[in-house]
């Protein structure tokens, strides 16, 4: 691709790395995706490990070197132990944006306003309304839970942990959100021209990065990954998904520190069939609320012509 392409007319999200003259499902389009996959890959691991790491070390460092590094690392990162540990996991996921940003750019010659949108650009109107939906989605459920659940439980130092929840979480998930649907997808696109394919792998690729655990659990964060895809490609664009993990993270984490179970939530493994069905109908009504509110303000799903 020459530097500075722009997608053809019409294409869709998925299908935004194709340039005018490319014919979709030429081997050399395969093979480029290919490459691009497996780059984007290695830079997660590299920005990941490495800005979790520096920021862990920097807490190890202030809180006085109190053990070894490796036991405060598990303890505050492993199992948000520590406000520390919230800092570094979600800062090593907040940093693949601009690792995003510099690879398009290098890698893929296009300019981050593509990998935002069809538009292109990001679509603040319509990302704040869905936004505004998730929260209420997902902060009732979490009300519901809460009410359910053990109550008000949180540690004695509960605001120094609410602060890097607060700040950090919808950077993380934007992260994850940029790689997975954004950049990820894009690349996929080149290997298979059809958006069902980028969509489905690129939701298999983001439920195995999460670690261990059991087949609900697994399949849970399958169907939100499929879900969100689903939005980037029939709104054309990452805000739906962004405000939906965003929202999804924020309550999740805000339950989980005051009913005192910040641990239990951050190092999750297994769920049962019936939470994992709760979870899936969850994500369905905020992606039906998303789509929903895309389709009332026309948001354009597809590249316009130059």
């Amino acid at each position: 691709m020459a530097a500075w392409t722009r997608p053809p007319a019409g294409v869709t999200y998925a299908e935004s790395l194709l340039d005018a003259q490319d014919s979709p499902g030429d081997p050399r389009l395969v093979s480029q995706g290919a490459l691009l996959v497996i780059g984007a890959i290695a830079g997660y691991f590299v920005l990941y490990l490495g800005g979790t790491h520096a920021v862990a070390a920097l807490g190890w460092l202030v809180t006085g070197r109190d053990g070894a590094y490796s036991d405060f690392y598990d303890a505050a990162v492993t199992g948000f132990g520590s406000p520390w540990g919230i800092w570094a996991a979600h800062f090593g996921l907040s940093i693949l944006v601009l690792g995003a940003w510099a690879y398009y750019r290098l890698a893929c010659h296009r300019r981050l306003a593509w990998l935002w949108s069809v538009m292109p650009g990001v679509r603040w109107r319509y990302g704040l309304l869905c936004l505004i939906a998730a929260l209420i989605l997902f902060g009732g459920y979490a009300g519901v839970t809460f009410a359910a659940g053990p109550g008000w439980q949180p540690p004695p130092d509960w605001v120094w942990y609410l602060v890097p929840i607060v700040v950090t979480s919808p950077l993380q998930a934007l992260g994850e959100e940029v790689l997975f649907r954004g950049l990820l997808l894009q690349a996929l696109g080149l290997i298979v021209p059809r958006p069902w394919f980028p969509v489905l792998f690129s939701a298999l690729l983001f439920a195995f990065f999460h670690g261990a655990q059991n087949p609900w659990l697994f399949a849970s964060r399958f169907v939100f990954g499929i879900l969100a895809g689903a939005l980037v490609w029939r709104t054309g664009g990452l805000e739906a998904g962004v405000a939906a993990h965003a929202a999804n993270n924020l309550a999740a984490f805000g339950l989980a520190l005051v009913t005192g179970e910040l641990t239990q939530t951050r190092t999750v493994t297994e769920i049962t069939p019936l939470a994992a069905l709760g979870e899936a109908g969850l994500f369905a009504a905020v992606a039906a609320a998303a789509w929903g509110l895309a389709h009332v303000l026309r948001v354009p799903n597809r590249a316009p012509a130059a």
